[in-house]
């Protein structure tokens, strides 16, 4: 497996966020159905954004990444203003890799 870390950048006072945030838990929930999210959710700290780790196929590339988060309906929606794609390496984890 390889394991990919999405970092969201986005105003948590943009007034579309609570509009957009079902469809895009939808699209969360079915990446998660499909076995290809680890966790996700917001960071808490006065920068807020999100961080989404994903576990996908050893063939997979940055690109293939890419493709896929495209879909995010946060994203087509212009509710993330910077996003991060970069592959992640566990090397001690409490979760099961």
């Amino acid at each position: 497996m390889k394991y990919f870390a999405v970092i969201y950048d986005y105003n948590a006072n943009n007034p579309r966020l609570d509009e957009v945030r079902p469809q895009h838990r939808e699209f969360i929930e079915t990446l998660h159905n499909q076995e290809q999210i680890l966790g996700s959710g917001p960071f808490t700290d006065s920068k807020r954004g999100a961080l989404i780790i994903l576990k996908l196929d050893e063939d997979t590339t940055v690109d293939d990444v890419v493709t896929i988060m495209d879909g995010d309906p946060y994203w087509i929606e212009e509710i993330v203003n910077k996003r991060d794609i970069r592959e992640w390496g566990p090397v001690t984890a409490s979760f099961e890799i």
